[in-house]
């Protein structure tokens, strides 16, 4: 007997209980052909390969961007099958689907093939699979240690919920254009970032130059080099004792190297120390516009505070001295920073680079600090409109994931 199920959101115009069955009854099940990366070529036939699976394509896949030349035995789309990686590194990462609506596509020997039958949209199916309690089941199912892997038996024994075609085809466009839209921004900030890339080589000096390949109109003196410890203040940090619970739940921001991710700005730590924690131990009050630098255990990942606060012994902050660099400017060569700070840094059980070190960093400066600003506020600008995309992104992609809660049983 099957069980009849509702989703919380529908499309208006629809109110029809949906259908359970096995997911053995709604398809044909066969296997890809065995290919690996090292049979891909320039060009030739397009090919799907099961690791992209969770690591490049959507739920519809209409474009493929690898290829390989066919050999005996091969196995080609046909048109609107749903494919499932038959192995992978962990339970979440295969437990999904696509659709491949292109026919003469080459599937790879680690793909689980379903040709869904007329009642089904292959697109609604690869959804269906890839979310709800299909997903959570079909996660269960997968075995293995190091390399899990799912059968088309085990596939065949999920149970999938469903309503009408018309309802499923619905379903399907507006994911169609949710995707859509997750692409133009993940494309737009791509875009963002390799332009930035490029202006990073043309503003600031080549290795030999005293002068950047790109200028902003009225600057044309040539680049001075100096040290870093002589245009700014570089001030390591320190912990107090975790023991002594006087010395914590303060007001007093103190960061950690784990704090420090893919943000510009500081402010606020996750954990904070008092006035005495301050005193008893040798961290630092390090001002506003200061750039944290992380000096161990991942040298080189820098963030600006916006408000003072202190750091534990994982940092070397640059302070910078006013009228002489400007924050912006530094934190834009932050990837320059960390290559040093690699490249000088020592230790036996970790890499470690020293204040001594960092104060002695060779830098190539503008002989203004109007020209300094003008650098930082471009790469702000960009920076900005990189972290709008990025949100933007990731609110899409938040809006798609609670949908898929929402719109399937």
């Amino acid at each position: 007997m099957n069980e009849t199920k509702k989703p919380a959101i529908r499309f208006q115009g629809f109110s029809d209980e949906w259908e359970q069955r096995k997911a053995a009854d709604l398809a044909e099940y066969s296997k890809g052909n065995s290919y690996s990366k090292g049979d891909l070529t320039e060009d030739g036939t397009p090919i799907i390969l099961y690791g992209r699976l969770y690591t490049k394509y959507q739920f519809a896949i209409d474009e493929v961007d690898t290829f390989a030349i066919p050999r005996s035995g091969a196995v080609y789309s046909q048109g609107n099958e749903v494919i499932v990686p038959a192995s992978g590194e962990t339970a979440e990462d295969i437990a999904r689907a696509s659709a491949v609506e292109k026919s003469g596509v080459l599937l790879g020997g680690d793909l689980n093939i379903l040709r869904p039958f007329g009642f089904i949209n292959p697109l609604f199916l690869a959804l269906a699979i890839s979310s709800g309690e299909p997903q959570k089941e079909l996660t269960k199912k997968a075995q293995g240690k190091s390399v899990v892997h799912i059968h088309n038996s085990d596939i065949q024994e999920v149970s999938i919920t469903y309503p009408s075609k018309a309802e499923q085809d619905r379903i399907v466009g507006a994911f169609r254009h949710f995707d859509h839209l997750i692409t133009l921004h993940q494309r737009k900030c791509d875009r963002l970032v390799c332009v930035k890339k490029s202006m990073l080589e043309k503003l600031f000096p080549k290795a030999g130059s005293d002068v950047p390949e790109v200028r902003f109109k009225g600057f044309t003196d040539a680049w001075e080099q100096r040290k870093l410890g002589e245009i700014a203040e570089i001030v390591g940090g320190g912990t107090p004792s975790t023991g002594n619970p006087e010395y914590w739940d303060g007001d007093i921001d103190w960061y950690t190297p784990a704090e420090i991710a893919d943000q510009i700005y500081l402010e606020s730590s996750q954990r904070k120390i008092t006035e005495l924690g301050y005193d008893k131990s040798s961290a630092k009050v390090l001002p506003p516009d200061t750039v944290l630098f992380t000096s161990r255990a991942g040298i080189g990942k820098t963030a600006i505070l916006t408000r003072k606060g202190c750091t534990n012994q994982g940092f070397q902050s640059i302070v910078p001295h006013k009228g002489e660099l400007d924050s912006y400017f530094i934190f834009s060569r932050t990837e320059e920073l960390k290559q040093y700070g690699e490249l000088v840094g020592a230790g036996s059980t970790f890499v470690e680079v020293s204040g001594k070190q960092m104060a002695a960093m060779d830098l190539m400066l503008p002989s203004t600090m109007r020209e300094q600003q003008q650098i930082g506020a471009f790469f702000r600008h960009f920076d900005h409109l990189i972290t709008l995309h990025q949100r933007e992104l990731e609110k899409l992609k938040n809006i798609k994931k609670a949908l898929l809660e929402k719109m399937f049983v």
